[in-house]
């Protein structure tokens, strides 16, 4: 009953890349931890008493999303090779930005019905902005990821196929579209899906720039090798810390990330160096497998977390009277992890595949094949 609910056993049997779901597993941690801390803040709960919980929200802001558009860019290229453009794209629409409508519209409407207990300020004009402006400083969603995703993604092939661009014509154009981001975030302007697009297309790219060596399996062993791990350890530790204490000097911890892009693009990156070395280390050694099933869930996790993460904190802040951070913290992230899991599994089971994907699959395992090359 329980590996059902999970999927465990067919998951961990699947001819999957195990590493990659390892790295996944932890960045879905991370972003469920800042979104439930930052939601205890815009509560007003006394977050300020527990400095250590706002230095590891800072610390691990850097790299989880660039991270998942690294992994995403990985698999562009064998993908347009065996579906070319057309299917391409739309099986990124069918796993990506379909339950990006279908989700995002659920979480508004539970926003507009219950808007004296969120912390949102939702509006009608929400539901276009999921397409159009998902982070507009009214009600700042967490769907961006997924609107950018598939759009990058989409941008990204169709430069590929169509202009026959090669892979130097993309770091190029990355490179241009990263520094007119930088440009923008620097002095605050907002341009509906733009900005997060032109940022998050270098990431997309470098991960086709390393496929060809990451992928193969004859170099992964090197990965985990004192000479490479160590000092990937080292400069991980180091630009963290940097990150950390300048963003919690300026009280901001988008601080480097707007003001000083370029450091960022570096600290970004060595944290996502370091973390992919992490996946091959466990994919080697065959801990924590748990991280696995998690990872291989991060797209429903993610489409799901912030509704279950609300929904305990005001259930444990207006119903019982609690206030304890590290209560609802806990309670929250684990609640905001695993429910989507098993949510999602019975709803397979049921016969709720629309919810997730607008086609309807043959069966999971075809899905499973599908996420791991569609949103990687």
């Amino acid at each position: 009953m329980f590996k059902d609910l999970f999927n465990s056993k067919k998951i961990l049997a699947t001819n999957r890349y195990a590493w990659i779901d390892y790295v996944r597993g932890i960045c879905i941690i991370l972003v469920c931890y800042r979104h439930c801390f930052e939601g205890l803040k815009e509560s007003s709960l006394p977050t300020q008493d527990h400095p250590f919980l706002e230095i590891l929200n800072v610390c691990f802001y850097s790299f989880r999303m660039p991270l998942f558009f690294i992994v995403s860019g990985l698999f562009v290229t064998s993908s347009l090779f065996k579906k070319g453009l057309k299917k391409y794209i739309g099986n990124r629409f069918n796993i990506i930005f379909y339950p990006l409508l279908i989700w995002g519209s659920i979480q508004i409407t539970l926003q507009l019905l219950l808007r004296d207990y969120v912390n949102a300020k939702p509006a009608l004009t929400d539901y276009v902005n999921l397409i159009i402006f998902p982070r507009n400083p009214n009600n700042n969603q967490q769907f961006w990821y997924l609107n950018t995703l598939f759009f990058v993604g989409a941008f990204y092939a169709f430069f590929k196929v169509v202009f026959k661009f090669k892979l130097w014509q993309q770091v190029v154009l990355s490179v241009l579209l990263y520094a007119i981001a930088s440009y923008w975030s620097y002095n605050d302007i907002t341009f509906y899906i733009f900005p997060d697009v032109f940022h998050h297309y270098i990431y997309f790219c470098l991960g086709n720039v390393f496929s060809a060596y990451i992928l193969n399996k004859e170099n992964q062993d090197k990965f985990v090798t004192s000479k490479w791990l160590w000092p990937s350890v080292l400069m991980f530790i180091a630009v963290q810390t940097i990150f950390t204490i300048v963003n919690i000097r300026h009280a901001e911890d988008n601080f480097i990330n707007h003001k000083m892009p370029w450091a960022y693009l570096l600290i970004s990156l060595a944290g996502c160096a370091f973390v992919i070395q992490l996946g091959f280390v466990l994919q080697q050694t065959g801990v924590l497998k748990w991280l696995r099933v998690l990872g291989y869930h991060s797209l429903y996790i993610y489409l799901m977390h912030l509704m279950i993460i609300a929904a305990v904190r005001i259930f444990v802040l207006k119903v019982l009277g609690i206030e304890s951070v590290y209560l609802i913290l806990s309670v929250a992230m684990v609640a905001g992890v695993l429910l989507p899991i098993i949510f999602y599994n019975v709803a397979m089971r049921w016969g709720l595949w629309w919810l997730f994907t607008f086609e309807k699959p043959l069966d999971n395992t075809a899905l499973v094949n599908n996420k791991n090359t569609a949103t990687a």
